[in-house]
């Protein structure tokens, strides 16, 4: 693992662990996070952030979470495209502010995709796609901690937000014209491997085991923090 990734690690962890310290209320629930949970919680917010730059980058408008200069500068999809993406915009922004009243926290706001991300619109998709899977690997991940702390309205609200991300990954694919776009059966290891039978031809969704194991893809990509 290179500094800066060790790094990027160390402080989302410290991070987690400050959130762990108290008792998180939402409304009339009061929610008491384990570490593993709070972990994927925070990483969430992480994730929810770097989605709506790509998504704000990918329109041209850029995000307060965008780094300067990495906005395209061009159109690169038609009205209709344009709206899925000014739509997933608003729903990753619906994510966040939930993912920040429950408490969670990171401890990074600017997001550096690799040059030439948004230079043209395959290299935007092949990005956008690459994004969506992880998100839906690190939510199915916390759904699973969350079950097995007993923390049920933790488990219910990343399903929740699990089921958009896939809901963008097939508006991705449908851009990408990849056919059918809805093209498996089930995201995880269930019936695994794909049945190559029509709707079942894409590679299942990576469930992480921890926050640290979806970090590490998402910095793979080439993301950089800051």
């Amino acid at each position: 693992m290179s500094t800066t990734r060790r790094g990027f690690i160390q402080k989302a962890a410290l991070a987690g662990g400050a959130a762990a310290a108290g008792v998180i209320g939402l409304g009339k629930i009061p929610i008491v996070l384990a570490n593993d949970v709070t972990n994927f919680a925070n990483a969430a917010v992480g994730a929810e952030r770097i989605g709506i730059a790509f998504y704000g980058n990918a329109i041209g408008m850029g995000s307060p979470y965008s780094a300067s200069g990495d906005p395209a500068s061009s159109t690169l999809l038609n009205s209709s495209h344009r709206g899925y993406f000014q739509a997933a915009f608003n729903q990753e922004t619906s994510h966040l502010a939930v993912l920040e009243s429950l408490g969670a926290a990171f401890p990074f706001k600017t997001f550096r995709f690799p040059a030439g991300t948004f230079a043209n619109k395959e290299s935007m998709l092949a990005m956008g796609a690459a994004l969506e899977s992880i998100f839906i690997g690190a939510y199915l991940g916390a759904v699973k901690s969350a079950a097995g702390a007993g923390n049920s309205f933790i488990a219910e609200a990343a399903a929740q937000i699990c089921g958009i991300e896939c809901e963008h990954r097939v508006l991705i694919n449908d851009i990408m014209a990849v056919s059918p776009p809805n093209d498996r059966f089930y995201e995880g290891d269930v019936a695994a491997p794909p049945s190559g039978g029509l709707g079942d031809t894409g590679a299942r969704s990576t469930v992480y085991a921890s926050a640290g194991d979806a970090v590490n893809a998402l910095l793979a990509l080439g993301i950089s923090p800051s």
